[in-house]
Parts: structure tokens; C-alpha cells; sequence
């Protein structure tokens, strides 16, 4: 296993390129669902941390509420990959919240977008609601590596967040 400053420039390297992902939930049955989300990722501290702007829709907040561990899932065709679980968490902190809006107003696009053009005046506004993920693992696989015939992955563990 490695650590994740191991990891760290392939990790935001290849989810800056990628932006698209599928993260997955799981409900009480075990059932999953998978959906395509766009999580803008920092550091704190040593760590990455994910933020999505995304509605808590029913299902989704069912699923959260029951088990807040969810997969995301990275590919590009030319099949870079980034794979993780993170612990999924609603944010509610004001403070966090202005964060979150200020994140994605200023990271330069793709990876940044006006959150105004989804009807949300800002990080005071009832339908900007965020996710946080803290994740405790992380999967890279290298596309170039797999073109020369190396299929095996670096794995980071995180751990827990503190």
C-alpha cells in the first residue's frame, strides 16, 4: 500500500482531466445506484477532501442516511482510472458552505462552474446544498503504464479524517 503523497500529482492530475465521475451509493438491501457527479477536490492538510454541489435527492439522501460510505470511479479513454470510497457527509456549517460556493466560483473551468446558472443566488440560498467526501481509499492506474502491459494499480489508505 502506498501513501497518498504518493499518489497525490497522479490523483489530481487525472481528476482534473477527467471531471466526470460515477459515484455509487448503496441503500438498506445492499442495492447500488450509480450516478455522474462532478467533485471539485483540495487538500486539507495532507488529505484530499471532495466537495459536490448536488441535491439531497430521496434517494440519495436515503442512501447517505443508512450508509455514508459511497464509490467513485474516474476513466478516460485512455484509461487513466481513479477509484476510491469516501465517507459522505451533508454540509451544513455556513461557514463550509461559503467554502464550497467560493471553490467552485473560482477554480477556472471545466472543473469550476457559475452555480448561478442552476437558479442559486448563493451559499446562503435554500437549494445550494453540498457533499463533502473524505476518502480512506484511493486506486490510480496509470493509462501509459496500462498500454505497456502493467495492469496493476497503486493503492493509497488514507485512513480515517480527523
Amino acid at each position: 500500500m502506498a501513501t497518498f503523497d504518493t499518489i497525490q500529482a497522479d490523483f489530481f492530475r487525472m481528476t482534473h482531466e477527467i471531471i466526470w465521475c460515477t459515484v455509487t451509493t448503496v441503500d438498506t438491501d445492499g442495492r447500488p445506484r450509480s450516478r455522474i457527479l462532478h467533485p471539485l477536490w483540495e487538500l486539507e492538510g495532507d488529505r484530499p477532501v471532495g466537495w459536490i454541489f448536488t441535491s439531497p435527492t430521496p434517494i440519495k439522501a436515503r442512501h447517505l442516511s443508512a450508509n455514508p460510505i459511497l464509490a467513485f470511479s474516474y476513466w478516460a479513454p485512455s484509461h487513466n482510472v481513479v477509484q476510491g470510497e469516501a465517507t459522505a457527509t451533508w454540509v451544513e456549517d455556513p461557514a463550509v458552505k461559503k467554502h464550497v460556493w467560493d471553490l467552485f466560483a473560482t477554480t477556472p473551468p471545466p472543473l469550476g462552474y457559475d452555480l448561478t446558472a442552476f437558479g442559486i443566488s448563493g451559499p446562503d440560498h435554500p437549494g445550494f446544498t453540498a457533499l463533502r467526501l473524505d476518502p480512506d481509499r484511493i486506486q490510480i492506474l496509470d493509462g501509459a503504464k496500462v498500454a505497456a502491459g502493467d495492469f496493476k494499480p497503486t493503492v493509497a489508505t488514507l485512513g480515517q479524517a480527523s
